[in-house]
């Protein structure tokens, strides 16, 4: 019997609603990170949730249900916010005069969720489907009062500097054809990059000629070779984003480098072809 997460993926291969090799794409996210199998499947742009969901419902022979703004106050009275936004569910209706609980669920095979809900509701649970974002948007709606996609902070969220360095840039993934993930940062298969975080020395600017201070693409290419800009040349904020493409640039071309290497690495590119096709004609 396939494992409770794979039986989800099982369903939507055989309404065809994703194929094998995306279904392996998925499940290496799932992982590597976590989650929900069909919230993976949608964040990837694989699948609408509605044509998720309907499929889900089809397959497990179970009610899909639209979780509009009516509510039901004595089955959310029946479960805590917390344990339904941990599990991803919701509390639909209570029947059988309060003892038996309808709940939303994205993943109905989630046997543990099912029997938590069960033993804290002390009721009994009948599952319906819904889909992921449409549970949540349901939690935010009649727990917190809030209106999905309404932001109720009053503190604007900070912004990165563009010239500031986070161990996050340097991290991609690169999935093979199977669905495992080859490799998810550049430290992984390059270790000596870590050493070139830190900018190299910047070399001294070319001298101007006393005429002019120069074109636009001389003053970037000193830039972006790591001379520094003269102020009386570029406002501050021409300066940001000058300092942003440099930045973006020395992140392309670490991740470049490293498929690279790894492409030679596994002999999938041979380094005289490669160098060859790197010649100027």
């Amino acid at each position: 019997m396939a494992a409770p997460r794979n039986r989800i993926g099982e369903i939507l291969v055989k309404a065809r609603v994703i194929d094998e090799m995306q279904l392996r794409s998925a499940l290496a996210q799932h992982d590597q990170w976590g989650g929900r199998l069909s919230r993976i499947i949608t964040d990837m742009g694989i699948a609408k949730e509605d044509t998720l969901t309907e499929a889900i419902a089809q397959g497990l022979g179970m009610q899909r249900v639209q979780l509009g703004t009516a509510k039901d106050m004595g089955a959310l009275a029946k479960l805590d916010v917390g344990l339904a936004e941990q599990k991803g569910v919701f509390p639909v209706s209570l029947r059988d005069n309060g003892k038996t609980l309808v709940l939303a669920m994205a993943d109905p095979t989630d046997l543990q969720t099912i029997d938590q809900v069960a033993a804290r509701s002390r009721t009994r649970v009948i599952p319906v489907v819904a889909g992921d974002r449409e549970i949540q948007n349901a939690i935010l709606r009649h727990y917190r009062n809030q209106e999905p996609g309404v932001t109720h902070s009053t503190h604007a969220a900070p912004s990165r500097s563009s010239g500031a360095s986070s161990g996050d840039e340097d991290e991609f993934k690169v999935v093979d054809m199977s669905g495992k993930t080859v490799v998810k940062a550049i430290a992984d298969i390059a270790p000596n990059m870590a050493k070139e975080n830190a900018r190299p020395a910047m070399t001294p600017a070319p001298v101007r000629s006393a005429g002019g201070i120069g074109s636009a693409a001389d003053l970037l290419d000193e830039i972006l070779s790591g001379s520094p800009a003269p102020a009386e040349v570029f406002s501050p904020e021409e300066m940001q984003r000058l300092q942003a493409v440099q930045a973006n640039q020395e992140k392309s071309s670490k991740i470049l480098r490293a498929l690279l290497e790894l492409l030679l690495e596994k002999g999938m590119v041979q380094q005289r072809e490669l160098a060859a096709r790197m010649r100027p004609s």
